[in-house]
């Protein structure tokens, strides 16, 4: 039981450090915006230490993404199935404008095809 916790630590830190590298922060600026030690960041994301929920919306907060984006672990990530569905979902639900300007990034990343 305590190894699946500190497992849950574990996954926890590194999708905070994902999303602060993702951000162009360091563990001080981190810290500094979230007003907690940059030493207790930097031990959460080791998963050294376990967070309170309060730590964690500071942290959601000064990464400027919404709480739950925090517990988006990699191991709970869509299949391909899935994406599409939600794509499609996204797709029906915007504007001609909007499908457009997503067509025009999608044709610059991926030209080749």
């Amino acid at each position: 039981m305590e190894n699946k916790r500190n497992n849950k630590r574990v996954l926890l830190g590194r999708r905070i450090r994902e999303i602060r590298i993702a951000k162009g922060l360091t563990q001080e600026k981190l810290g500094s915006k979230a007003e907690i030690s940059y030493k207790f960041v930097g031990e959460i994301e080791r998963g050294l230490q376990n967070p309170s929920f309060d730590t964690l919306e500071k942290i959601a907060r000064a990464l400027e993404v919404d709480l739950y984006e925090l517990f988006r672990f990699e191991q709970e990530a869509p299949n391909r199935k899935d994406i599409e569905a939600r794509m499609a979902k996204i797709l029906k639900g915007i504007s001609e404008d909007d499908l457009r300007q997503l067509f025009f990034v999608l044709q610059g990343l991926y030209p080749h095809i």
